[in-house]
């Protein structure tokens, strides 16, 4: 048996690279005072993300502060309608670019993961909320540059995932010991089975011969494709429905957010300067439970 559910527990409690700070979070409330909407749930979720959308767009709210830590053991958690939470890879769970692929060690890019996406993951995985990764990075491109090595799409994802996990579990006092490695790699392999991965260029993608086909439909120059992908695996492996409404996503691409907020996806912009943070988190937790609110 995989002691995930124990090491649940204590990764918040244990793991604290930074001090708790106090008080609420209201990086968001500060401004939705001035916001008022009306209609019902779905239209002032609609009308507070596109709110939202704008503000992180023209660098009018601070979604830079990160008190993942503050969380604890209990992170807050999306109302029971969301059924998925998606992130991208560069500049969004990563503080950093990739620019796709990644030539370096595992490890260091490991170091790159931001703290609320390593907190918030297990939970919402223990509170049976899907988890997903959505990212431009494309095993293609290696072949483009000639097999000079290297990782890339869905083997640099899950690559980078296990060494996350297995870092952040390896810390916990549960797992010290003689077979601390043993556990710890199995809870980021079980974690890492558990994540739908969708990493494809749409740039790249569309000069292949397949899609060069007459009549071949081109994939779109945003996330479209990539939702679809998980929506697809999802409804196979748990075999349920999935719809947009019931997805969100967090991007530091202006363009992909609206492009998912078009379809119905509830879509968060991340500052590519911060990455995802406990702000943003809570930001888009605000919209979802109370949209339009004054409080």
């Amino acid at each position: 048996e995989l002691p995930g559910d124990i090491a649940l527990a204590e990764i918040c409690r244990e793991w604290r690279p930074s001090p708790c700070e106090k008080g609420p979070n209201d990086a968001f409330g500060s401004y939705m005072k001035q916001y008022k909407s009306r209609g019902g749930l779905t239209q002032r979720r609609r009308d507070a993300e596109n709110f939202l959308m704008g503000r992180v767009k023209q660098g009018k709210i601070d979604l830079e502060k990160d008190r993942a830590t503050s969380w604890k053991a209990n992170p807050p958690m999306p109302p029971p309608d969301i059924k998925m939470v998606l992130w991208d890879m560069d500049r969004t769970l990563l503080n950093t670019h990739t620019r796709g692929v990644w030539k370096d060690d595992i490890r260091k890019l490991a170091k790159e993961v931001t703290r609320a996406f390593k907190i918030l993951v297990p939970h919402l995985l223990n509170n049976g909320i899907a988890v997903g990764i959505v990212t431009f990075s494309d095993e293609l491109v290696l072949k483009t540059e000639g097999g000079r090595g290297g990782l890339a799409g869905e083997d640099l994802v899950s690559k980078l995932m296990i060494e996350t996990f297995t870092n952040l579990y390896s810390q916990i006092p549960a797992f010290k010991g003689k077979e601390s490695k043993t556990f710890a790699r199995k809870n980021a392999e079980h974690i890492l089975g558990q994540m739908y991965i969708a990493a494809a260029l749409p740039r790249l993608r569309n000069q292949q011969k397949e899609y060069k086909k007459k009549g071949g439909k081109l994939m779109p120059n945003s996330k479209d494709w990539h939702i679809e992908k998980v929506i697809q695996e999802f409804k196979k492996n748990q075999k349920q429905s999935l719809s947009y409404g019931e997805i969100v996503l967090f991007d530091d691409t202006y363009e992909n957010v609206v492009a998912a907020w078009e379809k119905g996806v509830h879509a968060f912009c991340v500052p590519p300067q911060s990455a995802f943070t406990s702000s943003c988190w809570e930001a888009a937790l605000k919209v979802l439970k109370s949209p339009g609110s004054k409080t």
